[in-house]
């Protein structure tokens, strides 16, 4: 077989890593249809969403689960991978959480049963038999859970999670890696994290070295590709949770070829979105590169092709950041 040929049969895979911001944009409404409508333009096979919530324990009931949020009763991941046709999806809550004051939040843990969505993993669903949800009088149930997910067109076949270490007082955080089987039956990780917010690093540091822990965890075979790793890293490039990654396997999209030939790819900046509605300085626009599409060393026989930062209708209105786009061939 040429390379031509080979390139021509190769499969094509897009995927998107996108900050929803609990679906509150930078005007301050709240809107589903308009995070649904960014995710839906960009066509693409598996969706990686951090910030996401799932108010919707007590049907009809309104709840504020984030100070930056809004009331709503949402399940937010359903409802997007509804109106954006995604067939798959899974939400993950790191914490249930309820505002119980001006600026202050009520934090509760999760539980497996937490967990919701639409996939294949018999295992999952047999681990999960035996546990209930707490009933409507508790207070666990006037809780938002919020968390991460992981939207695809294609099955989900095994679901893995991990939760950090709790660093110090901070906010649970969390990750999950998704098994996919494209039309074709190849096998393809997908993880997807949102990592702490600590402006020496220290957290993400800590953080880092968990989730490439648990990518290396991830088992493989000869039907696997790899692994392609995405999320909201709340890391520039320079912190050392970059350099533990790198350092651990993972290659960084825009520090690849791929990069080079994408059109406006030079940095990837992606946060904040917009600088009009936030009152800032237009000089801070994109100036931070938060968000990152990794692919672990593992994945050698998968070659992203392109790498770009949407900035189309609505994106940069829709969330404070700006989704991040990879499209690969395998």
């Amino acid at each position: 077989m040429t390379q031509r040929e080979d390139v021509s049969n190769s499969l094509s895979l897009k995927v998107v890593g996108y900050n929803i911001h609990s679906c509150v944009g930078n005007d301050g409404l709240y809107s589903l249809e308009r995070i649904s409508s960014v995710v839906g333009r960009l066509d693409a096979d598996i969706v990686c969403l951090q910030e996401v919530e799932a108010n919707n324990l007590l049907p009809g009931r309104p709840s504020l689960t984030r100070i930056w949020s809004r009331c709503h009763c949402d399940d937010q991941a359903a409802s997007i991978a509804n109106l954006s046709g995604f067939e798959y999806h899974v939400f993950v809550p790191a914490i249930k959480s309820l505002v119980v004051g001006k600026l202050q939040e009520r934090h509760a843990n999760v539980s497996r049963c937490d967990v919701s969505g639409n996939h294949d993993d018999p295992d999952w669903v047999e681990e999960q038999e035996g546990e209930t949800k707490a009933s409507g009088t508790d207070l666990d149930s006037l809780m938002g859970r919020f968390g991460i997910a992981l939207l695809s067109k294609h099955p989900i076949v095994k679901l893995r999670i991990h939760t950090f270490q709790r660093y110090k007082k901070k906010t649970l955080r969390n990750a999950i890696a998704c098994l996919i089987r494209l039309p074709d039956g190849t096998l393809i990780w997908v993880a997807n994290t949102h990592l702490g917010c600590h402006f020496s690093g220290r957290e993400q540091c800590q953080q880092a070295r968990e989730l490439a822990a648990f990518v290396s965890s991830l088992e493989q075979d000869n039907e696997t590709r790899g692994v392609v790793v995405c999320g909201d890293f709340n890391s520039p490039p320079w912190f050392r949770s970059m350099k533990v990654l790198r350092d651990s396997g993972m290659c960084d999209m825009f520090e690849s070829p791929a990069a080079a030939a994408s059109s406006g790819s030079r940095y990837g900046g992606t946060f904040p979105s917009s600088c009009r509605l936030l009152g800032v300085p237009t000089c801070f626009e994109r100036l931070l590169r938060l968000d990152y599409i990794f692919l672990h060393h593992s994945g050698r026989r998968i070659v992203c092709k392109r790498v770009h930062v949407d900035d189309g209708a609505n994106s940069c209105v829709a969330s404070d950041h700006l989704p991040l786009i990879a499209v690969f061939s395998l």
